[in-house]
This record gives structure tokens, sequence and C-alpha cells, in this order.
């Protein structure tokens, strides 16, 4: 494996690459390619160069409308990709980067069995969770909801934390989104936390901490 794409430890299909502060998600889908979840700037070449190794990038999700900066350096490095984003996004990431991007349910027909996208209630960023599930473990992708320390690559962090800026510039509806994440962690009951800032996250109380988060800080 590339040094700048580990696989998630309990997970076959499902990588986590950095560049600098900002991490990707990488994960198979159903025809046996990939989607890049957040794609990074300078992690599209790292891709490139080990196609033959991990599959055919097919997919791109922006995760919500801030996260656009490595968006045209993977369509100019992976042309026949497909772009995909949540209505909510879909505006500014249109205005921003003059891209095109096809709906969230057309990248749900691609999906395997077992993994789904979620877009959490009460945000403004157009924010979109991917869940993967490998027996009884099950990961979760998060783009600004939650954070952690940034480790060498490879290693996993035990504590989570609140990105500063999230509760002005990611939350909408304090209330509503309360409701929504604990409701959805407490039935998903993550086991590895895959925030694009920072490291992956296990930990034996990661639901105590990411729903305490939830509950205190916003």
């Amino acid at each position: 494996m590339t040094a700048e794409f580990q696989q998630v430890d309990g997970f076959h299909d499902l990588y986590v690459g950095r560049s600098n502060k900002f991490s990707c998600t990488a994960f198979r889908m159903r025809d046996g390619s990939l989607c890049l979840y957040s794609p990074v700037a300078g992690l599209e070449t790292a891709f490139a160069r080990h196609q033959s190794e991990l599959g055919e990038v097919t997919a791109l999700l922006a995760p919500n409308h801030y996260h656009n900066k490595g968006l045209s350096a993977h369509i100019e490095v992976f042309p026949n990709a497909t772009l995909y984003c949540s209505s909510a996004a879909q505006p500014r990431l249109s205005k921003v980067t003059g891209l095109t991007f096809s709906t969230l349910n057309r990248l749900r027909e691609r999906l395997p069995a077992g993994s789904d996208l979620h877009e959490p209630a009460g945000l403004k960023s157009g924010e979109v969770w991917l869940q993967v599930k490998s027996n009884m473990d099950c990961a979760l992708a998060v783009t600004d909801a939650f954070n952690s320390a940034l480790l060498p690559s490879g290693s996993y962090a035990d504590c989570v934390s609140l990105l500063g800026t999230f509760p002005r510039y990611g939350v909408k509806d304090a209330g509503s989104y309360k409701i929504w994440a604990t409701e959805f962690l407490t039935a998903t009951a993550p086991s590895i936390l895959l925030p694009c800032h920072g490291s992956p996250v296990k930990s034996a109380d990661l639901i105590t901490q990411l729903i305490g988060l939830v509950e205190k800080e916003i």
C-alpha cells in the first residue's frame, strides 16, 4: 500500500489518505471501482500512480460546500469520474468551482450493501456522512462535524474533538441537529471515525465521546 493511502483496520475496501492537514476517504463501490470522499488537493497523483493496485476512481464526492479545493485537480486526473454532492451544497459548489454535480441518489444507486450516505438535519453546509459496515464494525466518515489530533500516517487517535468553526459555519438549527445526530449515532454505533480534519479515531467509548460533543458543544 502506498504511504499516502492506508487501509482502514478491519475494512478490506476502505482507505484513508492525507495531504497536509486534510484526509480523504476512498471506498469501494458495487462495480468494484472507487469513490473518493472529500478529494484533497495533492492526493490525485498518488491515487493515479496506484490505480492498478487500488482500482479505478469513477466517483468524487464533495462532502459539503466548503471542501472543494481538490475537485478541479481530481477531475483533470480522473476525467471519466462523476462528481456528486448534496442538493444543499450544490448551488455554492457549482458557483465556486464551475463544475457539474450529480445527485446523492445517483451515487446511492452505486453503493454496495452495508454502505450508505446520510444528510444530517439542521446543518447549512450540505454536509454528507458516509457509513461503511464490515462484519460487526461500522466506520463513519464526516467532514467538519468532528475532528481529531493529527498523528503520523497509519496511526489512530483515541479522542474526538469538535472543529471550532463548525457550530457557527456548519450548524443552522442546533436543536434539530442534536436530535438527529444523537439518534443516528446511537443507532449506527460507529467503531471507527474517519474525519477530514485529523487522523482516524478508534476508542471503546467512541459513541459516548461523539454524543457528548453534540450535546455539550453545539
